[in-house]
């Protein structure tokens, strides 16, 4: 089933469960279409909701592990996979799971072990919760004025006395709103000011911190905080693509877009397009060039509903996806690509580019793309007219060249210099 297709599937099973709510089957089949569109909650619900009906199948047990799994519930992922596996010890998707909640709950017990530890060598001073609050202020002044290394250093007290404060409250979700606020704040800026110094690794641990905070502490019916969640896990997503965790940079900023979206494209906005583009880029890099142009081909598609076709964001997607076809040997669709990347690029000036491309930090890295562009753009023409002299010559006297050869070189392009 089409990822447009699940919202439709979870309306059409609500109506079912309307007429007979007690049709398990009903309730099963709306939590696999609610995982599908990552409404984890939904999704814990209705697996539950099954399996109190009677539908004991390894598929219920699955759906409810994963569930709570995926909303940080990592006690509760156990216990229905003790059940399960009780149940259905030889059913291959509930061992997988298994190993995955395994591997969770060593990080997590790391994660824990490693701050318990620091805050023991560095105890938080005497003023408790409130010493975060300077921590922070000092910090963003250092991270403003790019002293990074002392804001990271300050950060990493604050983060410290934030933990011991959490830990004492007895949670997170103990903590007062601004108190939790400051803490969220403290480890999103901590991960970004390591991403300046592309210690990755770095960089996405603390951003999963902030994940496992936001997800233990915020609501998804608080468009603002689900907004909060979806720029952090695609913050976590850019942070494990620049460490080489490609698998789990996808699976972080599918997330995020499911965040920002709850699954339905006819709702994204544009920074969810620059969400698509950003996994694009990781499925590209995995080799994955057909489903990576998918995601490209989305991102330009919501970017229309948002700008004209001109706009100079579209130019992004149309490269990406013209690398996608070159990738797949696709010469006439990448040419076609590349062409329309190339011809709104040099329709604007640069100034104008950049403020309809906050994505690109400068002029000389738009100069850099505008040449990577036409250069790319140059060598599969170069390698088309090749082609096409060699047809010519290879053939006999007044023979056409191959048709296909033809339709590429006659295409209207831009001559590389």
């Amino acid at each position: 089933m089409g990822k447009k297709k699940y919202p439709k599937a979870v309306k059409y099973y609500s109506k079912a469960i309307k007429i007979d709510g007690a049709n398990a089957t009903y309730h099963l089949n709306r939590a696999i279409a609610n995982a599908a569109l990552e409404l984890w909650k939904a999704a814990e619900a209705d697996a539950a909701q099954a399996l109190e009906l009677g539908d004991v199948t390894p598929k219920s047990h699955f759906q409810l592990a994963r569930a709570r799994l995926r909303r940080a519930n990592i006690d509760g992922s156990e216990e229905a996979l003790k059940v399960g596996l009780a149940a259905f010890p030889e059913a291959a998707a509930l061992i997988q799971l298994a190993a995955e909640v395994k591997r969770d709950r060593a990080r997590q017990q790391a994660r824990e072990a490693k701050e318990i530890e620091a805050a023991k060598r560095k105890p938080a001073t005497e003023d408790g919760p409130s010493s975060v609050r300077p921590l922070l202020e000092q910090a963003r002044e250092a991270y403003g004025a790019g002293r990074l290394e002392d804001a990271i250093s300050l950060l990493t007290t604050a983060r410290l006395s934030a933990t011991t404060a959490a830990a004492a409250a007895g949670g997170a979700k103990k903590l007062s709103a601004v108190a939790r606020a400051e803490h969220v704040s403290v480890l999103s800026l901590l991960g970004k000011a390591l991403m300046q110094l592309r210690r990755w690794s770095d960089s996405a641990e603390a951003f999963e911190a902030v994940v496992a905070l936001e997800e233990e502490t915020y609501s998804m019916e608080d468009k603002d905080e689900r907004e909060g969640l979806s720029n952090a896990y695609n913050n976590l997503g850019i942070a494990l693509k620049n460490a080489g965790r490609l698998s789990d940079a996808v699976s972080a900023m599918s997330k995020a877009y499911h965040r920002a979206t709850n699954g339905d494209d006819q709702v994204a906005s544009f920074q969810a397009s620059q969400i698509l583009q950003n996994i694009g880029q990781c499925l590209r890099a995995e080799k994955k060039s057909d489903e990576a142009r998918k995601f490209f081909e989305r991102a330009l598609e919501i970017g229309l509903r948002w700008f004209y076709a001109e706009h100079a964001s579209q130019a992004l997607n149309h490269l990406c996806i013209a690398r996608c076809w070159k990738d797949q040997g696709q010469v006439r669709e990448a040419i076609q690509s590349y062409t329309k990347a190339y011809e709104i690029w040099t329709s604007k000036d640069p100034k104008e580019i950049l403020e309809e491309m906050p994505e690109v930090p400068n002029k000389e890295r738009l100069e850099q793309l505008q040449t990577q562009c036409r250069n790319e753009l140059g060598q599969l023409i170069q390698m088309v007219e090749q082609a096409r002299a060699q047809a010519t010559q290879s053939s006999p006297a007044g023979a056409e060249a191959p048709a296909a050869i033809e339709e590429v070189s006659e295409s209207s392009v831009p001559v590389a210099g």
